[in-house]
């Protein structure tokens, strides 16, 4: 195969995708499909020019003959069109949550393995740069063991409704504007917490490990924009290798959007804030207990940020490309997604039984081998300077 005939699903979040996949000199997009004629017309324009064809239907898309498809759907309907996918013979490449419930992983990881196509989460936070040195310095010993680690995702998203136009609303907007054609999107009644995978998934590659329980407490419901869903949930994991990982998810709380992570071991510890965009850094051979800043960011230094969350999104569709192109193992492949999102529908139940702590079943048919991530993406030759922390 010279190049990977690409459709995509969704042209919302799936534009992102478009752009990227036309980037990708091993890749073309045949094909793109979406049920709202604002979003086609937005997909036209970038993909008709270069031979693309833009359709309302998914069997349409299908009938097109495309190698793999970006799923880029509505969360709750994620796993129907990756199945319905593979079933047709493409390779898939899903977007974040990758499924809604256990029930749904279990029928995807089932397809998966029936099919023998490649499945791919695109969880693109798992290719931001800093956590490859991250995994670099953990392996060099520079934090001791580590016992403890924390992510935070912060993401105001009032417009929880959308028209028939595919437009979308806040609750305020809707009732100002008169509008009554509108409707909840998918994620207006999503548990926050299993909106986890941007935090979650990068700090079990880095650490090499998997959630085995979980407890979790929601926020109250006070956003009248969001009346639908938690204002946040909060949850603490337990992994199979000792360590506890405490995960923030916020959606209803107003506030810039980022992400926060943080690694805490015994001999030193570092963290990130996606709005610095720098590591703090106090290793073990410090003699001064203080911060040391390293400059590293979303990217490396060569890269392209402008391609979508800090070139994030180029990545996914580039390492899937070469996953398909040159026959690797995929980068986060179905087993890997299920640890990934499975613990964030527990944290739920969890919450919803008031922190009950309870056990993350385990969907894998051998036991966890560890992780393959680091063998495809690879780790950094050059070390990063520090600097004195002047905070």
């Amino acid at each position: 195969m010279d190049k990977l005939k690409v459709g995509i699903l969704g042209l919302g979040r799936g534009i992102t995708h478009l752009r990227n996949f036309l980037k990708v000199e091993q890749a073309e997009v045949i094909g793109a499909c979406d049920r709202f004629p604002m979003l086609r017309e937005k997909g036209k324009e970038l993909l008709e020019p270069a031979g693309g064809k833009v359709v309302s239907e998914f069997d349409e898309l299908l009938a097109m003959n495309p190698d793999a498809v970006v799923v880029a759907s509505n969360g709750k309907l994620q796993v129907e069109h990756s199945c319905q996918a593979m079933e047709a013979g493409c390779d898939v490449l899903s977007e974040v949550p990758g499924a809604y419930t256990e029930e749904e992983f279990i029928h995807l990881r089932d397809t998966v393995e029936r099919t023998g196509k490649t499945y791919m989460l695109a969880e693109n936070s798992s290719f931001l740069d800093f956590l490859r040195h991250w995994r670099k310095w953990l392996l060099n010993g520079r934090f001791g063991p580590i016992s403890i680690a924390e992510a935070e995702y912060l993401h105001y998203l009032p417009q929880t409704l959308f028209a028939s136009d595919g437009s979308r609303f806040s609750p305020s907007e809707a009732k100002a504007q008169g509008r009554t054609d509108c409707k909840p999107i998918w994620r207006a009644d999503q548990p926050p917490i299993q909106y986890l995978t941007h935090d979650l998934g990068p700090l079990l590659e880095v650490l090499d490990d998997r959630c085995v329980s979980v407890t979790c407490r929601s926020a109250p419901w006070r956003c009248k924009e969001a009346p639908l869903r938690s204002d946040g949930q909060i949850a603490l994991f337990h992994t199979a290798k000792g360590r506890l990982i405490k995960i923030m998810v916020t959606l209803s709380t107003r506030q810039p959007s980022g992400h926060r992570y943080r690694l805490m071991g015994t001999g030193g510890s570092t963290e990130w804030f996606s709005y610095e965009g720098f590591c703090r850094r106090m290793d073990r051979d410090q003699q001064k207990e203080a911060w040391q800043r390293v400059d590293i960011g979303s990217a490396a230094k060569d890269e392209d940020v402008s391609t979508g969350h800090g070139g994030t999104d180029f990545k996914v569709a580039k390492y899937f490309t070469e996953t398909i192109i040159r026959g690797k193992p995929s980068p986060i492949n179905v087993y890997r997604a299920i640890e990934y999102s499975l613990p964030g529908i527990i944290a739920n139940k969890s919450a919803e039984l008031g922190g009950l702590p309870l056990a993350i079943p385990d969907l894998r048919r051998e036991p966890f081998p560890g992780t393959t991530f680091w063998d495809i993406v690879g780790l950094p030759k050059v070390e990063p300077s520090g600097q004195p922390y002047k905070g």
